[in-house]
């Protein structure tokens, strides 16, 4: 079969397809007898072929071939021709079709080789809303991809994250090209927020709106507090005190105070023992351990001022931080302030160096001379290095007595009345009457009382000389002439009677002066 087919050309193979038609017009009968007639020599040729192939190998090449056996071997060949050729009548109908199959994987390679070039070229978009721009740089970076970036005020979108893309999900983009993107810069910090009362609002309810609002700048602040339960309103404040809560903006910085409670601290801390301790001691420990120390001060005759007498919490005990504890410091040794009353002013201005002591004298109606009327600082009264020891006690002159004070100026009146009468607790005072009379002018020539008790408030009259041409009293001299003009009252009661005329029986000094007017 092979070495027909080596033989076999395209002139043959036209031939045969030519004869092939020839033999379908005739008819099935004739082409089964005939089928069957060639058959039989065929057979009867090949036994006899095959006996001389048996009986003489050697010479078959050699001996002529008879005509018949020639004619006998046409027919056969043309019979193996008929047997074992095989005609593909869609011989061409393949070819075309390998044609085709040829064209379509060529194209379809071509498509494949564009389809894997674009891929290696472009590259698919994510959905970076809602992203970081950090992130969406990294992928540009790693993705060979430009990024323009605009940014805007954004309620949606928290700062720095994409709010918009130019090249939607799932779209490819060429490798070098620009995706543009718009991101957010937060909120509008100039854009004024209403405020909403806070003190109606619980602390998660104020955590929701400052989140709903994006009020940044306002911050919730927990505290403790011993007054207001956990999770109630303190306070709310702005900053910056001038600005309005009308006005508030997003940038203004402001917080809400809400409360954690009271709170509680572990006793676990140590006491010591502070009698006889330094002050400052004490201080630095309490502070350490935020201890609400209370200092009271006693005078001690052993312990040394400043140091610590006794404590309200025994030692070794323990104690929480805001725990309240109280320690007695040494004010030194005290000095106990006398009862004035017994001793004299003289007493009491000598025998109490520890103290000053002021002496001070003063009229009473009801007290008597030289009795004590008060004293500044009561009787056993301690007083420490700290405190004042300035005491003042006040001794009585009795009632007042009203002096003479004739003979005297009327420009020394205002003293002479206040040192002794008025300084001394005494409201004794005068009025002023001037009268014609041979004394000097502002000479004092009479009084309406004197030498006598008066009350503690009263009012004495004193006659004024009004003899502007007396001549003046004459200076004084060790040796000189003799004087001629005695100072007024200098005779006593007879100098007086000199100068003034006598008096009747019935007569006053103020009828006196009603005659000489």
């Amino acid at each position: 079969m092979s070495d027909f087919l080596s033989k076999f050309n395209k002139d043959k193979y036209d031939d045969l397809v030519n004869e092939k038609e020839d033999k379908e017009i005739k008819s099935s009968d004739n082409k089964k007898e005939q089928k069957q007639e060639e058959k039989v020599p065929q057979q009867k040729h090949e036994e006899q072929a095959s006996a001389v192939e048996k009986e003489e190998p050697v010479h078959k090449k050699h001996e002529p071939v008879p005509a018949s056996s020639s004619l006998s071997s046409r027919s056969s060949r043309r019979q193996d021709a008929e047997e074992e050729v095989e005609i593909d009548l869609d011989y061409r109908r393949k070819k075309k079709r390998r044609m085709w199959l040829l064209i379509s994987g060529a194209v379809l390679a071509c498509i494949l080789i564009f389809f894997i070039y674009y891929l290696l070229v472009h590259v698919k978009v994510e959905n970076f809303v809602g992203q970081p721009v950090a992130d969406v740089r990294a992928w540009a970076e790693e993705n060979d991809v430009e990024i323009e970036l605009e940014q805007e005020y954004s309620m949606e979108h928290d700062a720095n994250h994409v709010i918009s893309q130019s090249v939607s999900e799932g779209d490819k983009i060429k490798k070098g090209k620009t995706l543009q993107l718009t991101s957010s810069l937060g909120a509008d910090p100039e854009e004024v927020i209403p405020l909403v009362d806070f003190s109606e609002m619980s602390q998660e309810e104020a955590q929701i709106w400052i989140e709903e609002n994006k009020a940044e700048n306002l911050h919730l602040v927990t505290e403790y507090s011993d007054d207001i339960e956990a999770g109630g309103f303190i306070q709310f404040s702005i900053k910056d005190s001038s600005i309005d809560e009308s006005e508030y903006k997003r940038k203004d910085s402001a917080a809400v105070y809400y409360s954690r409670g009271e709170e509680v601290f572990e006793k676990n801390i140590t006491i010591p023992d502070f009698t006889g301790a330094a002050k400052e001691e004490v201080e630095k420990w309490a502070e350490t351990n935020e201890i609400e120390m209370t200092y009271e001060e006693a005078d001690s005759d052993s312990v040394e001022e400043g140091n610590i007498i006794s404590q309200s919490e025994p030692a070794d005990e323990k104690i929480a931080k805001r725990d309240e504890m109280e320690v007695v410091v040494s004010a030194g040794k005290a000095v106990v302030v006398p009862n004035f009353g017994g001793v004299t002013a003289e007493e009491a201005a000598m025998n109490y160096p520890d103290l000053n002591v002021t002496v001070k004298h003063a009229f009473h109606a009801d007290v008597a001379y030289g009795t004590l009327i008060s004293q500044s600082v009561e009787a056993d009264t301690k007083l420490t290095n700290k405190d004042d020891k300035d005491v003042t006690v006040t001794y009585s002159q009795g009632r007042p007595y009203l002096h003479d004070f004739r003979g005297q100026t009327e420009g020394d009146l205002p003293r002479l009345f206040y040192e002794e009468y008025q300084s001394k607790g005494a409201d004794i005072n005068y009025i002023v009457k001037y009268v014609d009379s041979p004394e000097v002018k502002g000479t004092v020539v009479d009084m309406g009382v004197f030498n006598e008790f008066v009350p503690m408030t009263y009012t004495v009259e004193v006659r004024i000389s009004n003899n502007a041409s007396a001549p003046p009293n004459p200076p004084a001299f060790d040796e000189g002439p003799e004087d001629i003009y005695p100072e007024p009252g200098a005779g006593g009661a007879d100098g007086l009677e000199e100068l003034e005329p006598e008096l009747g029986a019935d007569e006053s000094p103020d009828s006196l002066e009603e005659t000489e007017e």
